[in-house]
């Protein structure tokens, strides 16, 4: 083979034969083989697009995203051609990553590079999804569909980009046509049992698919998973654990299923549930899943300071683990140890502010008005909370404020940026867990709205995937004292002796209250007349 058929990507026959016989080792899992193989074969034909596509499969395979990324832009920068095969590998490491608008526009030339390519269109309307982007995702997803590439995956995108457009009854009806195809497809179960319990709050109308394809694959792990979690957040604990015990007969070693019983079970039967835990630890082979519940289980039945060398453990492997530092905390109060205090700093680190007024409007409460109406609007579609959300007796719905239609909702951004760089500034660098990744830059996660009727409540928790967690007051029903209030430090799991919240915030209209994610923090129920409502707002902010 002469260099300049190399350059151009045109492998021989004998590099050919490397490749397959690499992507073989690989399936083996005899990576380091497979890797060196693939090594020599670039270092013959650099340009070699198979070789270079399998070498960084490999390592995105094995969690070196970044080092994968790496090598395919080497490659690149050395002359290697961008083709849609290589732009959607590039695409998928950014989807990796989280670097979702740069996923979208690698995506899009790899759908501009090969017009007839469903899977850059597919990929296309993943990445989209993840902007906030629906209608377009909407439109790439029937792209690749239109273009040959009519595959359950590519209709569940479709599914789930109209649900998150708004149009329910078109969502549900790919949901619908998922499991008629494949009885066992988890995701479109899950999201078709969503969708109907959100909408209507009728339990046996959500479980209706699932009953019929459990009827005929009694022993899916996965659908039993589903079924139980709708059930658990019904309000059916001990249904939802009956259900995952149907499971385990059928497969009395499944991990996920232990761990989901260890979960269900801790608010009726504590020493089961650490049963279940320490059960599913021992069969796991990765420990960070099971060492989380095991900790919660650990806190229920009083084992404080085993509670707390979980948490220790679950930090080494990530120090930014929300749920291990709020279980430290945990343990740490039951213990009376003084650094509870200085973890849970409600002085320094919760602060109260005022919204500041977007432009356009003469004032806040003009603001706040009108995002109120666009709020209204969108939850009154919905009927029931979200499954896996804290709230009860109310609904949420998700959106994407800086590429909202509603202008009231993209002047979000303006009104929370003064506030949070504020924050920011007056909490300062340091070196205990919030204020260490404090670069006084930062960027928003998810966004989303909660209204709550009579007797709503947000139960404790904390946001696993934040930084910096929010509370922002949009509308209020009248109040009795402490009613609807925001309450920190109490967790959500039962604990000997049970720990009540040791802090609390009066809510106001206009208010944004700021706190460290990983801070157990609810809600107080509240009584109102029937009609009145309390609505908010919540978002997450990391660090850049």
């Amino acid at each position: 083979m002469s260099d300049g058929s190399r350059a151009a990507g045109v492998a021989s026959p004998a590099e050919s034969a490397d490749v397959s016989h690499a992507e073989r080792l690989a399936a083996a899992g005899r990576f380091a083989d497979a890797e060196r193989l693939l090594a020599a074969t670039l270092a013959r034909s650099p340009g070699d697009e198979r070789a270079l596509a399998t070498l960084v499969r490999i390592r995105m395979t094995q969690g070196r995203a970044a080092e994968a990324g790496a090598m395919l832009d080497a490659a690149i920068g050395a002359g290697a051609k961008l083709t849609a095969g290589l732009l959607r590998l590039r695409g998928g490491l950014m989807l990796g990553q989280a670097r979702y608008d740069e996923a979208v526009e690698v995506f899009r030339k790899a759908a501009a590079a090969d017009p007839r390519d469903a899977s850059a269109q597919h990929a296309l309307a993943v990445a989209l999804g993840h902007t906030g982007a629906h209608e377009a995702a909407i439109e790439a997803a029937r792209n690749a569909l239109a273009n040959g590439h009519d595959s359950i995956a590519a209709r569940f995108v479709l599914g789930r980009a109209l649900w998150d457009h708004g149009r329910a009854d078109e969502a549900e009806s790919e949901f619908r046509r998922i499991v008629a195809e494949e009885s066992t497809h988890a995701a479109a179960h899950a999201n078709l049992a969503d969708s109907i319990w959100m909408r209507t709050g009728d339990l046996a109308a959500a479980t209706a698919a699932l009953d019929a394809s459990l009827a005929s694959a009694p022993r899916s792990a996965d659908l039993r998973l589903i079924k139980s979690r709708l059930l658990e957040g019904a309000g059916y604990a001990e249904r939802a654990y009956a259900e995952l015990g149907s499971g385990l007969a059928f497969s009395p070693n499944h991990v996920d299923l232990h761990l989901a019983a260890a979960r269900t079970s801790i608010v009726f039967d504590a020493e089961r549930s650490l049963a279940h835990a320490e059960h599913a630890l021992r069969l796991s082979p990765s420990p960070q899943g099971p060492l989380a519940i095991l900790a919660d289980a650990l806190l229920a039945n009083g084992h404080a300071p085993r509670a707390a060398a979980a948490a220790e453990r679950l930090l080494q492997i990530d120090p930014n683990d929300g749920h291990a530092i709020a279980v430290l905390a945990t343990a740490w109060r039951l213990a009376g140890d003084p650094r509870y205090r200085a973890l849970y700093d409600y002085a320094s680190f919760v602060r109260v502010q005022t919204l500041d007024t977007p432009a356009g409007w003469p004032d806040l409460a003009s603001w706040l008005g009108d995002l109120a109406k666009s709020l209204h609007r969108r939850h009154d579609a919905m009927r029931a909370h979200p499954i896996t959300q804290t709230l009860r007796a109310g609904t949420q719905v998700m959106f994407h404020a800086e590429r909202d239609t509603d202008p009231a909702v993209r002047a979000l951004r303006e009104a929370i940026g003064g506030p949070i760089d504020r924050y920011l500034s007056t909490l300062g660098r340091g070196t205990d867990r919030l204020r260490r990744r404090n670069t006084g830059r930062w960027r928003l996660a998810d966004f989303w709205s909660v209204r709550l009727r009579d007797s709503g409540y947000h139960f404790n928790h904390y946001h696993g995937s934040g930084w910096i967690s929010s509370a922002c007051y949009i509308e209020l029903p009248p109040l009795a004292h402490g009613e609807g209030w925001l309450q920190f430090g109490a967790p959500c799991m039962p604990t000997k002796p049970m720990l009540q919240p040791d802090y609390f915030v009066e809510p106001a209209p206009g208010q944004l209250v700021l706190f460290p994610s990983w801070m157990w923090h609810g809600t107080v129920p509240f009584a109102a007349k029937p009609g009145a409502t309390r609505l908010t707002i919540a978002f997450d902010v990391l660090p850049v």
